[in-house]
C-alpha cells in the first residue's frame, strides 16, 4: 500500500524510503505464507506444467522489458536491487506453490503473484515511462485485487496447510 501512495506522490524522490518498505512488505508476506511453504519433490504436481511455463516465460518477458525500461531512469539502486530481489522470491513462490501443493485454493496464489507483477509493471510505467492516469488507476486495481485475494487466502491457510496430497485426485 505505501507503494502505491509513493509511485502517486513520486517514487524517484522517495525511492530508498519506498524499498525498504517494500521490502519489509515481502518479508511480511512470505512470513505469511510460512505455514504452506513446505516442498517435498516427491508430491511435485506436473498437471499443468505445460502452462505453467508459458505463463512463466510470459511474465518473465513483460517484466524483464519493462525493467530494462526502467533500469537507466531509476535514480538510486541503494536498497532498489533488495527490494527487487524480494519481489522475484515471492513472485516465484507465488506461482511456485501450486506446483508441490494440489489444494484448489491455490489458485489464488496465481491470482496474487499476477497481481504483484501487473501492479509493479504499471506502476513503473506510470512513473517512468508515460504519464498516463490510466496506468496509476490500473495499478491501484490490481493492488486492491491482490489485497482482497490475499485476505481471503490467509483466512483458508490453516485447511490449505493440513492439505494431504496424496489423496487427492
Amino acid at each position: 500500500m505505501f507503494a502505491e501512495i509513493g509511485f502517486m506522490v513520486g517514487f524517484s524522490e522517495n525511492i530508498n524510503l519506498l524499498s525498504f518498505l517494500n521490502i519489509v512488505s515481502q518479508i511480511t508476506f512470505l512470513i505469511l505464507l510460512k505455514p504452506i511453504v513446505k516442498v517435498e519433490f516427491k508430491s511435485f504436481s506436473g498437471h499443468n506444467l505445460t502452462e505453467s511455463i508459458i505463463s512463466f516465460l510470459g511474465l518473465s518477458y513483460i517484466l524483464g522489458y519493462v525493467l530494462y525500461l526502467v533500469f537507466p531512469l531509476i535514480p538510486d539502486f541503494t536498497l532498489f536491487f533488495p527490494s527487487l530481489l524480494a519481489f522475484f522470491i515471492t513472485v516465484v513462490l507465488c506461482t511456485g506453490i501450486p506446483f508441490f501443493n494440489k489444494h484448489p485454493d491455490n489458485l489464488m496464489l496465481w491470482g496474487i503473484g499476477t497481481a504483484l507483477v501487473a501492479e509493479m509493471c504499471c506502476s513503473f510505467i506510470f512513473e517512468y515511462i508515460s504519464d498516463h492516469r490510466a496506468y496509476i488507476v490500473m495499478s491501484h486495481i490490481f493492488g486492491a485485487f491482490l489485497e482482497i485475494l490475499f485476505a481471503i487466502y490467509l483466512t483458508r491457510i490453516e485447511d490449505i496447510a493440513s492439505f494431504d496430497n496424496d489423496s487427492y485426485v
